[in-house]
């Protein structure tokens, strides 16, 4: 009886130990997974012996304690070999991104851009596979060891119709492949597997949905990228939208001579475009309506045939966007009557879904910035907000896409002065920053399973 008190007080005591250690310690989520596994060995040590002592626990507990240390002091550790390998590897990524920052390619066209970046990925082990999901344009670069979680870099690298790189895709498609490089030289500590997923046409042509499609992402665990901006911010958010494209189709006639026979097409438009803007006032916050005619007759003295043009419809969420859809088939469709003149419109097959912040990921990505010293703002949600095909990605993985700053907050995207700040030296400082803050996210999922399933946990329930 004696034996037996003395063993339950013994327990006792050696399951206040863990509970001290766990909470004196405060475990960080990259270390989660590691004390939880340690804890757990503990418990069945104690309970397989049948004379523990307090000498024994006290033992355990100083062990407990230890293994968290070394876990800590390991995820550290590594991160520190991140950082020092992608400073290693900067002459080369940066050549690159300048490589790509001189030689704009448009959605599609983009094969000496991927030709560079895979050539970067198999030179370090990658087995890369280009035109998957039947797109010359788009790869998927693999590095695997055992069978550990399995994360993405996702690279963009096309620029924009006439203004080249004002986006700064030369800096994304760069960083992601710097990121996927620093993290698979730690796999062999580090089981899983690392994919740099090469995803062409994001500016309107929806490449990452034609990988959607493909199932390219059936067995990610965890999707990432950064896109350059005016500031660095870890939540972004982006609207849906979708594309569309009219045509009026009247009947031409001498605009002086005989008027009464001709069918105004570019009436049909006005008719239209100012229905558009009556219908601005009624629309919900952040919801934006905006387009252009590219075609809208060929002389003063002749009543325009065909007009032509294109709109695009943003919303907060994908079921706003195709109500207003509806609503701008009806004002076409009701100009075209009142002017007499026929209609077609078209839309996107592929609409861009709106963006799914996974908070896991960005409070692991923020700690990391943090780490190099990188303070970032607090973005005011859907402020500026624009739409990318990582909306898409974010609805079928855990997603993150924040934005690391290049340039004053002044300067617009898509502008010839953002053009100039992603060929900047400190775009190109930012391009690393950007790549280990990656790199050191994808260790702590590596590092501990807890935390991707605590991000497949948010995404289920968003």
């Amino acid at each position: 009886m004696r034996a037996f008190r003395c063993c339950e007080r013994s327990r006792f005591f050696c399951s206040l130990t863990t509970c001290w250690i766990w909470a004196r310690n405060r475990p960080s989520a990259s270390s989660s997974g590691a004390i939880s596994a340690t804890i757990s060995r503990t418990r069945r040590a104690s309970s397989s012996s049948d004379a523990c002592s307090s000498v024994g626990c006290s033992a355990i507990a100083i062990q407990l304690l230890a293994s968290v240390s070394v876990a800590q002091a390991s995820i550290s550790q590594l991160k520190d070999e991140i950082s020092n390998r992608l400073d290693a590897l900067r002459p080369e990524l940066e050549r690159i991104g300048r490589d790509i920052y001189a030689n704009p390619e448009i959605a599609y066209e983009e094969r000496q851009a991927v030709a560079w970046l895979t050539e970067l990925l198999k030179k370090y082990g990658f087995a890369v596979e280009v035109g998957v999901a039947n797109t010359p344009t788009a790869f998927v670069a693999t590095r695997r060891n055992g069978s550990g979680p399995t994360i993405a870099f996702l690279a963009e690298y096309d620029a924009l119709r006439g203004l080249g790189h004002g986006c700064g895709h030369n800096l994304i498609g760069t960083a992601s492949t710097g990121a996927g490089i620093a993290l698979a030289d730690l796999l062999e500590r580090l089981p899983g597997c690392v994919l740099v997923i090469g995803t062409p046409a994001e500016e309107g042509g929806g490449g990452k949905i034609r990988l959607i499609r493909a199932g390219i992402f059936q067995q990610v665990d965890a999707a990432m990228m950064v896109h350059p901006d005016t500031r660095t911010q870890v939540l972004h958010w982006a609207l849906a939208v979708t594309h569309m494209h009219f045509e009026f189709t009247g009947k031409a006639a001498h605009a002086s001579g005989d008027p009464e026979k001709g069918i105004n097409a570019l009436d049909a438009f006005v008719l239209a475009y100012n229905g558009i803007s009556l219908l601005r006032q009624q629309m919900k916050d952040g919801a934006r309506l905006h387009g252009f005619l590219k075609e809208g007759g060929t002389a003063p003295n002749i009543i325009p045939e065909r007009t032509s043009g294109e709109f695009l419809v943003r919303a907060r969420d994908e079921a706003y966007m195709q109500e207003l859809v509806q609503k701008v088939k009806n004002i076409f469709q009701a100009a075209a009557l009142a002017t007499g003149c026929s209609v077609k419109l078209s839309f996107d097959e592929s609409p861009y879904a709106d963006l799914r912040n996974n908070g896991v990921l960005a409070k692991l990505f923020e700690g990391n910035l943090q780490r190099l010293r990188i303070d970032p703002v607090e973005g005011v949600p859907w402020e500026n907000a624009g739409s990318t095909d990582m909306g898409n990605v974010s609805h079928v993985v855990p997603a993150l896409h924040p934005t690391i700053g290049i340039a004053p907050s002044e300067v617009p995207g898509h502008s010839q002065a953002f053009l100039e700040a992603s060929g900047s030296p400190r775009a190109y400082q930012a391009m690393i920053d950007a790549a280990k803050a990656l790199a050191m996210t994808g260790a702590d999922l590596l590092s501990d399973a807890a935390l991707v399933e605590q991000a497949k946990g948010e995404f289920r329930r968003s």
